[in-house]
């Protein structure tokens, strides 16, 4: 099978949500490439066809030695069956990374920070450009032979200040990956991808996901309500504070976006604990200078060849010592007054507080009767943990279908 006379498909290589990815060849150019096939099923909605438009405008915007290239977007008839929209892409010489985990187990802990390294700079580029993923998970990162990390599958992004291509409410996602905030509807942040590659994380030093469950919605509502299992204890302590930060439900405490992220990161890998999300110094106090005790003067002076200095804190001599302030005192009347202006300030509390009371009181008396579930659902921050999920409209992916790796077929078979 040859789409638009140029790309000539060869070997299937994974199915997804959405499409199909081949092996091909650019008969014009000459060179191996993979093409994004919009799975036949899809090719007659409209939503689904400008998603896909999206997805090559997207990619195309991204230059980055972490993000799988894009060559070309093209829609052509299939044997008179359609119109069916394709996308070439760079071809990566890798292994995904749920195939990793699932040949290995868990990664070592060295290759499980590198890869969330890299993995969070190449989000950043995406950030930067006012995207989000929407969909980070182990099947859209691919680890090439040599280490290098390529983030794939733009399907589903959004450029932040983009017209909305689902309709409203609509939540898209995979579901063992998706963000709090993502699955009860809200609008995806740089911080939900944040989150989904903290799954990633859990799943890459652990073995297995944080939450499972018999479906997709039941997994959904775990990553609302419940706090993940602990990691195992062989763990360093500064690497489970890493995926904790990461995995927390508000997303205003998590890493803001991929960089961030990969800063904290690199703060693992070399030893130190990761800095809490927004950590900066207060405007206007300074933050004290460490001093060096004795031990770590000593270890610095047979580094340096030089004689340790200990800092001493100088005593004032008797005659040079400061007098003390003079004590101030009140008059029997004065404290009189105090006392009294005490009391009148603590009674103007108490009268403040119990007219508010009242005054919700009569407010409650006037609201209509409680809301149903769906109503406090739907009023929910993005990270307070509702009974129920909202009444939405979903298209959660179960990842065992979205990253399986399939047996080739001819192409005939599969476009048809």
């Amino acid at each position: 099978m040859t789409l638009s006379g140029r790309y000539r498909l060869q070997r299937l290589i994974a199915t997804g949500g959405m499409g199909q990815v081949w092996e091909a060849v650019d008969s014009r150019l000459g060179r191996r490439v993979a093409v994004k096939v919009l799975k036949a099923e899809f090719s007659t909605d409209s939503e689904f066809v400008e998603r896909f438009r999206a997805e090559a405008r997207t990619v195309a915007m991204l230059n980055h030695p972490g993000i799988a290239s894009v060559y070309d977007y093209g829609e052509t008839d299939i044997d008179g069956e359609g119109r069916t929209a394709y996308l070439v892409m760079e071809l990566v010489n890798g292994e995904p990374l749920n195939s990793v985990i699932k040949r290995t187990g868990r990664l070592s802990l060295r290759h499980a920070l590198d890869m969330l390294e890299q993995t969070g700079r190449a989000l950043q580029v995406a950030h930067t450009a006012g995207l989000v993923h929407r969909d980070v998970k182990p099947g859209n990162i691919l680890i090439t032979p040599t280490g290098q990390v390529k983030l794939t599958d733009f399907g589903i992004a959004k450029a932040v200040d983009a017209a909305p291509v689902t309709q409203t409410g609509m939540v898209m996602g995979t579901a063992q990956y998706i963000a709090p905030e993502q699955a009860l509807g809200h609008d995806a942040t740089a911080a939900s991808d944040v989150y989904a590659l903290g799954v990633v994380g859990y799943e890459s030093v652990s073995g297995k996901r944080p939450f499972t469950g018999d479906g997709a919605l039941t997994v959904a509502m775990k990553h609302i309500k419940e706090t993940p299992p602990p990691l195992p204890a062989d763990l360093p302590p500064n690497v489970r504070e890493l995926i904790e930060i990461t995995l927390v439900k508000n997303p205003g405490m998590r890493y803001k976006s991929g960089g961030p992220f990969a800063d904290a990161v690199a703060a693992v890998r070399s030893g130190r604990r990761p800095p809490r999300p927004n950590q900066a110094p207060t405007l206007g106090r300074a933050a004290p200078a460490a001093v060096p005790s004795a031990a770590q003067a000593r270890a610095a002076a047979e580094l340096t060849g030089r004689t340790p200095v200990t800092a001493t804190r100088a005593r004032p001599t008797a005659a040079h010592r400061p007098a003390p302030p003079a004590r101030r005192t009140f008059s029997s009347g004065q404290r009189a007054l105090l006392w009294a202006a005490g009391v009148l300030g603590a009674l103007a509390i108490v009268i403040a507080i119990l007219i508010v009371l009242n005054a919700q009181d009569r407010k409650d008396q006037q609201q209509s009767p409680p809301p149903t579930v769906t109503d406090t659902v739907t009023q929910t921050t993005p990270y307070q943990t509702p009974a129920a999920l909202p009444d939405l409209a979903f298209h959660l992916i179960e990842p065992e279908a979205a990253d399986t790796q399939i047996v080739p077929k001819a192409p005939e078979q599969i476009l048809r």
